[in-house]
Parts: structure tokens; sequence; C-alpha cells
């Protein structure tokens, strides 16, 4: 077995990307991916990568130093980062003890390291669920196969696209340089506070900065202009065949008009001309079939993809006590994070 560790900025980790392919590959395992999230994850970023038996195995995360605790010794944990993770390879299919060759050798380095805990955020698109965790469904994602025929089963959105665009006073325009990155910021950030997002999700400027230094080439803008006013605007990303539908801004005085019907088809027609296989629209907050975001979403599509979540302890013991100490610190929060992996990361 070849067993390495790599940090965004050497070569072996986008090496190893290259050597998957794009279509065993997506941008959230790119290291530009991961140099835009470490900064505001207070994270280190690190990719395993392995070749066994002319296998190769990439896993990147980032590793987090845990602090504010009474431990013997600096501890980490790790997880990959914002959107989607797990373990990758160049096969579609991998044998089994290949896997256990690759898990038990993953283990045994975070082990070394110190590491107490690993959560995961599985790609549905990706054969998932390779590393030996514990995984849980959170969620359905609703994915397109874009076509410049592309046509949205609803008829009622269908209708109402249609008709905006007969009236032409609404325009989408495709930012590709993404000059009006501060626009979009700006209305990410209304429709952020007019929603009631949890805090993690209002990004600093510097999130934004990031995404243009280092993958710009992947990013794309989309906006709804009316009476030339930005009025919606969505983030956009494509690597390889997939696109995926990262964030978007609303000004809350037009809601009215549904800008976000116009954004989502107008991605799905740019995909088809880029000439990708798949859009991910992302899903809802939960399982539940009757969430009003995974509703909202599957107008578009009928093509849906489970998300699943892993969890696996490294070191017993540390995580218990970590725990323990948080739930005697923050006493009032033990039941609203009863079901989080890295409770002890939860803070007023």
């Amino acid at each position: 077995m070849n067993f390495n560790v790599y940090n965004p900025l050497q070569n072996g980790w986008k090496d190893a990307i290259n050597r998957i392919g794009a279509e065993n590959a997506d941008i959230n395992f790119l290291p530009e991916w991961y140099l835009t999230w470490q900064d505001y994850e207070k994270s280190d970023s690190r990719c395993i990568v392995a070749e066994i038996e002319g296998v190769t195995l990439v896993y990147p995360f980032l590793m987090r130093a845990i602090e504010g605790y009474d431990t013997p010794e600096t501890w980490y944990d790790i997880q990959t980062a914002y959107g989607y993770g797990g373990v990758i390879s160049d096969k579609q299919v991998v044998l089994s003890h290949i896997l256990a060759k690759f898990n038990s050798a993953v283990t045994d380095w975070l082990h070394e390291n110190r590491v107490v805990a690993e959560f995961i955020r599985e790609h549905p698109q990706l054969d998932q669920n390779r590393r030996d965790a514990q995984y849980v469904m959170v969620r359905r994602n609703v994915y397109v196969e874009p076509s410049v025929d592309y046509r949205i089963p609803e008829a009622k959105t269908r209708q109402h696209i249609s008709k905006i665009l007969r009236e032409k006073k609404t325009v989408i325009q495709t930012d590709e340089d993404l000059d009006g990155m501060s626009e979009f910021v700006r209305l990410y950030g209304l429709n952020a506070h007019r929603i009631g997002m949890n805090k993690y999700y209002f990004f600093p400027d510097s999130y934004f900065d990031l995404v243009k230094n280092h993958l710009k080439a992947n990013t794309v803008l989309f906006h709804v202009l009316y009476e030339n006013k930005i009025i919606n605007s969505l983030m956009y990303f494509h690597y390889g065949n997939k696109a995926t539908l990262h964030l978007a801004g609303a000004d809350g005085e037009f809601y009215y008009m549904k800008g976000s019907d116009l954004l989502y088809y107008s991605s799905v027609i740019y995909s088809a001309k880029l000439g990708l296989s798949s859009v991910n629209f992302g899903g809802g907050m939960s399982v539940s079939e009757e969430d009003t975001l995974f509703r909202y979403k599957k107008k578009f599509s009928n093509i849906y993809k489970d998300v699943f979540i892993g969890k696996k302890v490294i070191k017993q013991e540390a995580y218990n006590a970590l725990v323990s100490q948080w739930e005697g610190k923050y006493p009032h929060l033990k039941d609203t994070y009863r079901n989080f992996f890295l409770k002890y990361r939860q803070e007023e």
C-alpha cells in the first residue's frame, strides 16, 4: 500500500484527483474547494491518498483542534467540508478487502494524530459510504438531467416562466466573470435574514473573495434583472460532468415575481450547453416529503437521491469525556443538540 497525506498546496492532492477523473469526482473534492473553507471552519485541510492493488482512493477533510476543554493533550476532529465528501476512487466498484485495508490505515493515522471523531457529508451521486462509519439518511436531493429541450414537469411553473420570457421585462444575465459578486452577496444576506437561516450560513465577505480567487473557472452567477435591477441571484458550480446550485439571494420586495424559478430553469439550460449530465438542486431541511424546500425543488424534476452523513468515533473515551464536559457547561443545550454528533462544538 502507498499511503500519503497532503495539504492543498502540495501537488499530490490535485494529481490524485486528476488520476481519478472528473466523472468519479466533483468540485467538493478539489484542494481549491478546501482552500475556500478552511479559514471559515478554523481548520487545516488534509487529503489522504492511497494506492492499493492498482486502486486509487482519495479522502479529503478538514482537521480542527478541539479547544475549551480539559484534555491531557491537544485533540482534533475531522469533517468533510461544506457540501459533499467521502472517499472517492478511480474504480466505481472497490472490492471489500481493498476497502478494509484502506479503512484500517485511515483509522490508524487518525489514532496516531489524536483525532477523536470523524464526520462525513457523503456525496449522493458517487459510490458512497466507503468509509466504515455509521450512516444516517438526512434528506433527499433533487437532480435534473440537463437538455436544451428541458421541460419543467410542473405545468404551473412552466407556464409562469413562459409568461416571464414572453413579456421581456425580465432578463436573465449569465455572469461568468463574477462581476456581480458584490450584489449577489448583498442579496444572499437579505435572503438569509428574511428566512431566518442558522448563523453558520451567514458567510463573511472573505469567503466569497476566496471563491473568486480559487474557483472562478468553475463558478457562474445567474442574475434576474427587472428594469435593470438585479432582484435574484444564484451561485452555480460546475466540474467535470456535474453542476451544483450553491447559494441563492433575493430582494424580498420582488419575491412575488418568483425569480428563483427562472434561475433554476436557466441553470439547467446553461448546463445542457456545457454538455453536463446532471445538475444538483439540493434538497430540503429534513427527510420529510412534506419539507417545503424539497417540495419546491421537486417541481423541476422527479429524480431524487438520498443524502447520508457518516459518523465514526475514533477515541471513545475521549469523545465521551468531551460530551460530558460539554453537557456540564451547557446543560440547557443538551436537548436542543441531542442528535448532533460533534455536539461539543455547539455554544450559545
